[in-house]
């Protein structure tokens, strides 16, 4: 299976969730051993992938040697990014052998045992070279039914979310959710941009839908945090249009776990997007953020 075909696959799994219960609180239970081991596994392989990453950020800018461009000269990636996954994907490897690999960096693996790991060594790149808090390494393991563990660190804070399908998200070891649930007026939301010219002309109509009608934006550069930050409820949505598998793998299932909606990808509402909200918010903003109508030519 090529690449691009198994990222399509992953995103479809990922990003389909259907609209809950307005009443859905998750209890966050004990879970099955085999599956408490797979969320320690990747909580450990973030604190050192977090602890690679802190070393390396001192004396590195934007303009540093080594630091090269990806998808165009504003999506920079540096050997930080490339050493934080080799940490994760070695880890993986020695510990679990067959499950399947799949992170922004390049690792792309098959599964032989149904557990694929979606993985963003560093999530926020721009944000970890111009010295700043906001950037963080996103683990999630998967099967066919979607993400069954997800973590992400916060490696300048040592802020840790993690969750547990069916079994509830945490922050530090600390319950998450239930979530207040607020009319889009009361609404604080957080996005993100692409580094593709086109592709943020594009997201700029849903700033403008969005705009008007929520208490305020905001653009974190970290999809996986912002999508944390609905867990934890230091913001009250989060949507992007336009987004990748492992960019929102890990945070995906830690907000659904606190009790948000996630709804997105393809056959679903938001077929280029991604929202996460509690259930009110969430049915309120996927009205105003359905997709686009082709233009029509002149």
């Amino acid at each position: 299976m090529k690449r691009c075909d198994f990222a399509e696959k992953i995103t479809s799994i990922i990003y389909t969730s259907p609209l809950i219960d307005d009443n859905f609180t998750r209890v966050p239970t004990t879970p099955p051993p085999e599956t408490a081991a797979l969320r320690d596994l990747a909580v450990h392989l973030a604190h050192a992938a977090g602890e690679e990453l802190l070393a390396r950020q001192t004396g590195l800018s934007i303009d540093a040697a080594g630091v090269e461009t990806k998808s165009s000269a504003s999506d920079p990636v540096s050997a930080a990014d490339r050493a934080s996954e080799k940490l994760i994907t070695d880890g993986l490897s020695a510990t679990r052998p067959g499950d399947g690999l799949l992170g922004e960096e390049g690792a792309a693996k098959t599964s032989t045992t149904g557990l694929t790991w979606v993985i963003d060594p560093l999530d926020g790149t721009v944000n970890y070279l111009y010295g700043r808090l906001d950037w963080s390494v996103s683990i999630a393991v998967e099967d066919e039914a979607g993400a069954v563990a997800g973590v992400v660190h916060q490696p300048r804070t040592g802020m840790t979310w993690s969750a547990i399908r069916d079994h509830g998200a945490h922050r530090d070891g600390n319950p998450l959710g239930p979530l207040r649930d607020v009319i889009p007026a009361a609404a604080l939301v957080s996005t993100g941009f692409s580094y593709l010219a086109d592709q943020r002309a594009e997201q700029a109509e849903y700033v403008r839908r969005l705009l008007p009608v929520v208490r305020d934006l905001r653009r974190g550069g970290s999809a996986a945090l912002d999508l944390c930050s609905v867990a934890d409820e230091t913001a009250d949505a989060y949507y992007e249009h336009l987004i990748q598998p492992w960019d929102i793998a890990a945070g995906a299932l830690i907000a659904r776990e606190a009790g948000a909606t996630t709804i997105g990808g393809p056959g679903t509402a938001l077929p280029r997007g991604v929202l996460a909200a509690p259930p009110e918010l969430a049915t309120a903003l996927v009205e105003l953020l359905a997709p686009l109508k082709p233009r029509r030519l002149e």
